[in-house]
């Protein structure tokens, strides 16, 4: 295949949707005001500065968080002495997860990732704020009332599933609520509400599995600490991905679709069937027991089943939401096509899972469809730059260029970088 150049600029871009944007009735002005609008809707590189005086969501935050920080360690502070080694255990094994789990999510990331800061203040708002700000007090009360009501033993069986989804998924919905006030011009697509839902899920999850950790250390009176929380918290961290953070997911990409914003209009009936979805998968995965008691059935084949229609479920809503984000994608790249940095071809690769299927598939060999594969991370590097920059030939823009002609065996003239769109 030969290697564009701007002097040899590649076939102009036409969607396969049928559109006009990029056919040859289009001028590259106009590609670049699709460009700008792509990168303006999308809220791509754009900063996040988490303290906001004037904005009352970030007191709220701040207040909620604070509260769930005094409550954890108003909770661990008389253990800490005694039961120190289930203490260092515990957080050990939990930084450990944390960082697997965050990484695995930040690879998931792919148009245009968070900012670090934002990711943080979601992963304190599922440890600190809703779990011990909101949801160790409220599934309390919640289980109380349900015993005085339907009595101890129905309570026993059921609390756990008909108080921690509601309690719980509510609670991390605020906090991605408040991020959404806080965050306007950044937070714009279901993938968004995916992502960061995901990282409030986690550290959900991972504050939860230290205190239960800890409260099975607790429970044997001290006795082999290490080993009781290395068992414990070691056994929930591998069903942590069918667990709070995928709940908190797709709570959070239904909320977008609920709420919705400048990049994508309301979907209410797709939201609503999202955020059920997570709320229902909850309560199903907290009731595995009750429900096999009362049914007949296996709780382990329960449990299996809740297991394969969730992961599917997040597969699906991750294609749903991943689409949008393609397209903000194409806008932005289009111009790079009229340049002659990259193809047609290669820039509706990005259209869809499909597109990118077939256009690996078209390769001669393995070895063109190594190439092939680079290039696309290559086109994608450039596309976070652009958006980084603001559509403007900076530095980092000029040389995702130059990698893109790298990796495909070639080069490519460009202009010497500006600071304005270009």
């Amino acid at each position: 295949m030969s290697t564009p150049t701007h002097a040899d600029p590649s076939p102009a871009y036409e969607p396969e949707d049928g559109s006009t944007t990029g056919s040859t009735t289009d001028s590259r002005t106009e590609l670049v005001r699709r460009r700008q609008d792509a990168i303006e809707v999308s809220g791509w590189g754009e900063p996040f500065r988490f303290w906001q005086p004037r904005n009352a969501c970030t007191w709220v935050f701040v207040a909620l968080v604070v509260t769930g920080l005094f409550n954890m360690v108003h909770m661990f502070t008389p253990l800490a002495g005694y039961y120190a080694p289930a203490f260092t255990a515990g957080a050990a094994i939990a930084v450990i997860s944390t960082l697997g789990w965050g990484w695995w999510f930040h690879h998931l990331d792919r148009f245009e990732r968070q900012p670090f800061n934002v990711v943080l203040a979601c992963f304190l708002w599922g440890g600190l704020g809703a779990t011990f700000g909101i949801a160790t007090s409220a599934n309390g009360a919640l289980g109380s009332l349900y015993a005085k009501l339907f009595g101890a033993a129905w309570s026993a069986d059921w609390q756990a599933g008909l108080s921690a989804p509601f309690v719980e998924e509510s609670a991390k919905a605020a906090g991605f609520i408040l991020l959404l006030g806080m965050a306007r011009r950044l937070v714009r697509t279901p993938a968004d509400g995916l992502f960061l839902g995901a990282f409030i899920g986690l550290g959900f999850q991972t504050f939860e599995d230290f205190l239960y950790a800890i409260g099975g250390a607790t429970g044997s009176f001290g006795s082999d600490q290490v080993g009781l929380v290395t068992n414990g918290i070691g056994t929930r961290i591998l069903s942590d991905v069918v667990s709070h953070p995928m709940f908190s997911a797709l709570v959070c990409a239904g909320l977008v679709y609920l709420i919705g914003t400048p990049a994508q209009p309301r979907r209410a009936g797709r939201g609503l069937l999202l955020v059920a979805a997570g709320v229902g998968f909850h309560l199903v995965l907290d009731s595995v027991l009750a429900l096999g008691a009362d049914t007949g059935i296996s709780s382990l084949f329960i449990f299996i089943v809740e297991i394969a229609v969730s992961l599917g479920v997040l597969w699906y809503a991750f294609r749903l939401t991943d689409g949008r984000e393609r397209e903000l994608a194409r806008d932005i790249l289009a111009p790079e096509v009229a340049d002659g940095v990259l193809t047609a071809e290669e820039v509706e690769a990005f259209a869809g899972h499909k597109q990118r299927r077939a256009y690996l598939k078209a390769s001669a060999d393995r070895r063109e469809r190594r190439r092939r594969k680079h290039v696309l991370a290559a086109a994608l590097d450039l596309c976070t730059d652009l958006a980084d920059a603001n559509g403007a030939s900076t530095a980092d823009v000029v040389a995702s260029r130059a990698d893109v002609a790298r990796v495909r065996g070639g080069a490519v003239a460009q202009p010497e970088p500006t600071t304005t769109p270009a």
